[in-house]
């Protein structure tokens, strides 16, 4: 059986005992003001305040919650949602988009000799640096998964080695695709129609006691049946795939390069056993991204959709543990989740461990499992877990130093580190940093709450140890669930 180790990190590597660098910056920012105002007032009060000050920071960085998260983050969190206006719609649809969304452009392109439908494709300004030029590109299609139910271990463990290679292979520096995502949406199938297709499979010459079998365990599972479609997105770095070109391009070259590369793409996922449906336009992303928000318009349903924007044609409203859309029939809650650091599997898990998430939620749940793969090429990926390493081993001796009880978080990480080190010496193999996404949707705030624990459970039942709800911020982390390609950092 070929297993996987997936934990070791439990907390963000970086210099001054974790310090972030914009907390380095509000650090140096806040010295060189409080020197500033000693100089102006001369005072020792001013001195007094500023050493307080500098106490109470301090105190407030190191606080945890009783799950582990910052203090400061969460406090900030309540009050940029209170004074954001509580409950109150966060855009107008119609006239922009949901402010996480940003900038975008939708292209729709096929080749000028092929008689097909357009291909989306979807350009992401940068909004860090405000410009389009360091933007990327996404691309959508809709694939087969495997969810061929129960296979011996040799069939997972050969499957588990193609997605490993597919992985591997995207995330060579000649090939400019920086991210895939897998996203599985899972909706329940109305109990008639699961007895009706059961019944169907059933030959009219069959044993009356066959029959009568087949119906009854029809009647047992309706309740639970459920239909699973999944889809690929593929995120291309604008400046990225303009050096691989190596000339200046068009809006026309641009398109046929990246019809070209996602073709690519769709040949190597099929070769890892995902079987292409569809290349989604413009109109099929649209409705696909309106379905996520109102499940009761299907995703395949193209009335009322004339691009992408029209997905996002719903009022939302906040709040603390859910974002209300509303619906064309009805309301619908929406909750968001994400695999914290901390909560990855430490032990060893096989190549399926996530299908808990997406097979094993009792009763049937509205959900979409979003598997998340940031790729970064072998060399970067290597200078970046080298460097890890010398942090915890930096960190190890220190402690070592000062005599401290070390609490194993430090020779994990060190392990994890080495592991990957190790991993990156075999062939076919590249940086992936993954990040998974849940979401669960309900047509009751009752409902959905229900619905959040059936999913922690079926989640701890695959070996994560906790799912990190985005409390606060529902509205905005809806945007990691939609086919974008958002969400994770290398």
């Amino acid at each position: 059986m070929r297993t996987y180790v997936l934990g070791g990190e439990t907390r963000r590597r970086a210099l001054f005992n974790g310090v972030s660098r914009g907390q380095v910056v509000s650090i140096i920012m806040g010295v060189l003001a409080w020197l500033v105002v000693m100089m102006i007032t001369r005072s020792v009060w001013a001195l007094l305040g500023g050493v307080v000050l500098a106490l109470v920071a301090t105190g407030a960085g190191r606080r945890r919650t009783a799950l582990g998260e910052s203090w400061a983050g969460s406090v900030y969190d309540r009050l940029a949602f209170r004074f954001s206006g509580k409950g109150a719609p966060d855009f107008v649809p119609g006239q922009t988009l949901p402010r996480e969304v940003g900038d975008i452009r939708v292209l729709a392109y096929a080749p000028p000799v092929a008689r097909k439908s357009p291909m989306a494709i979807v350009h992401h300004k940068d909004n860090r640096r405000a410009s389009w030029n360091t933007g990327h590109l996404t691309a959508t299609f809709e694939i087969q998964g495997s969810g061929d139910g129960l296979l011996p271990a040799s069939q997972v463990d050969t499957a588990g080695l193609r997605f490993e290679r597919l992985l591997g292979g995207l995330a060579s520096a000649e090939i400019p695709v920086d991210q895939l995502d897998i996203c599985t949406r899972v909706l329940p199938v109305h109990p008639d129609a699961y007895r009706d297709h059961m019944a169907g499979l059933v030959v009219p010459t069959a044993p009356e006691r066959l029959k009568a079998s087949m119906a009854e365990l029809a009647g047992f599972a309706a309740g639970n049946a459920e239909e699973y479609r999944s889809f690929a997105t593929i995120r291309v770095p604008l400046a990225h795939l303009q050096a691989s070109v190596g000339t200046q391009m068009d809006l026309d070259d641009l398109c046929a390069h990246t019809f070209d590369l996602v073709g690519d793409v769709v040949r190597r996922v099929d070769s890892a056993g995902y079987r292409l449906r569809a290349v989604l336009g413009p109109r099929r992303l649209g409705a696909l991204i309106r379905h996520l928000h109102d499940p009761d318009h299907d995703m395949d349903n193209l009335d009322g959709i004339g691009s992408v924007a029209d997905g996002w044609g719903q009022v939302r409203h906040k709040a603390k543990d859910w974002t209300r859309v509303e619906g064309t029939g009805r309301d619908w809650y929406h909750a968001v989740a994400h695999v914290p650091r901390d909560g990855w599997p430490s032990q060893a898990v096989t190549a399926r461990f996530m299908e808990t998430l997406v097979t094993q939620v009792s009763p049937a749940t509205i959900r979409t499992v979003v598997s998340q793969f940031r790729l970064v090429p072998k060399v970067q990926a290597r200078q970046m877990a080298r460097m890890g390493l010398t942090y915890d081993v930096a960190t190890k001796r220190g402690a070592e130093k000062k005599q401290q009880i070390s609490t194993g978080e430090t020779e994990a990480s060190m392990s994890a580190a080495r592991r990957t080190l190790q991993d990156l010496m075999q062939p076919v193999t590249g940086g992936v940093y993954p990040a998974i996404r849940v979401m669960v949707s309900a047509p009751d705030p009752a409902l959905l709450a229900a619905a959040r624990k059936r999913v922690v459970g079926a989640a701890e039942n695959g070996g994560v140890t906790r799912l990190d709800w985005e409390t606060y911020q529902h509205h905005k982390a809806l945007v990691t669930a939609l086919p974008m390609a958002r969400g994770v950092r290398a």
